[in-house]
């Protein structure tokens, strides 16, 4: 059975604290957690078409923190904080041997990690999140296609026309956490996965060969407050 939870904006945590035990948390119902989740991915993409190939490699890391609050049998998931503590790409085109290369500073668009909530569920706290992607390749981008993230198997967006589950070759995007183990003290986990698509498709009478791949790793802390 699905507990919905709200998301809240930060502007809901301006109140006087009150200093609790756990135990008087937990009998009030009002028991939070500081939340910090780190997403790691290395990746790279391709595309082929007649008199053209380019290829891009990319790194980044993302830092997101946020607060948990029981509500009742519910809980409540607050955004504080998202920085991208790191970000690296770099394309080189090679079109009709005249060789273009671009790096970070000539990407405008940058990922962006969107963490939606928390599930309860019978078998634990399961994390629904997606890393927001752009087109590439920015070198030609009349034939571009949509650069995949990371994204939890709770995530139904569909990006790229994609239904990202489909396509993880190594690991599980399955991210979720113990409730009892939050319960009892602070809860580390991470996880990691590898994912993986490529086609060919028809653009303009042309054939067009599209690459991206990527792996992921995801830490998740969850101590209370």
């Amino acid at each position: 059975m699905r507990f919905p939870l709200r998301l809240l904006g930060p502007a809901l945590l301006l109140f006087c604290p009150v200093l609790l035990s756990p135990a008087a948390h937990e009998k009030s119902g009002r028991s939070s957690w500081d939340v910090t989740l780190v997403v790691e991915v290395r990746g790279d993409y391709r595309m082929e078409a007649p008199g053209v190939k380019v290829a891009g490699t990319y790194a980044f890391v993302v830092r997101w923190t946020g607060t948990l609050e029981k509500d009742d049998e519910d809980y409540l998931l607050v955004h504080n904080s998202c920085d991208l503590t790191k970000w690296e790409i770099e394309e080189k085109a090679d079109a009709e041997g005249s060789l273009r290369v671009l790096t970070t500073g000539d990407f405008p668009d940058k990922p962006a990690l969107k963490v939606n909530y928390i599930l309860k569920l019978e078998d634990g706290l399961h994390v629904d999140f997606a890393v927001e992607g752009f087109d590439v390749p920015r070198t030609i981008a009349t034939e571009g296609f949509e650069l995949i993230f990371p994204a939890t198997n709770e995530n139904i967006a569909h990006f790229g026309g994609l239904n990202y589950d489909l396509f993880v070759k190594n690991g599980s995007n399955r991210v979720v956490m113990d409730e009892n183990a939050i319960h009892r003290g602070p809860a580390e986990k991470t996880f990691g996965w590898t994912w993986k698509h490529q086609a060919w498709v028809q653009k303009q009478e042309r054939t067009i060969f599209q690459a991206n791949a990527h792996q992921a790793k995801v830490k998740i802390e969850i101590a209370l407050r």
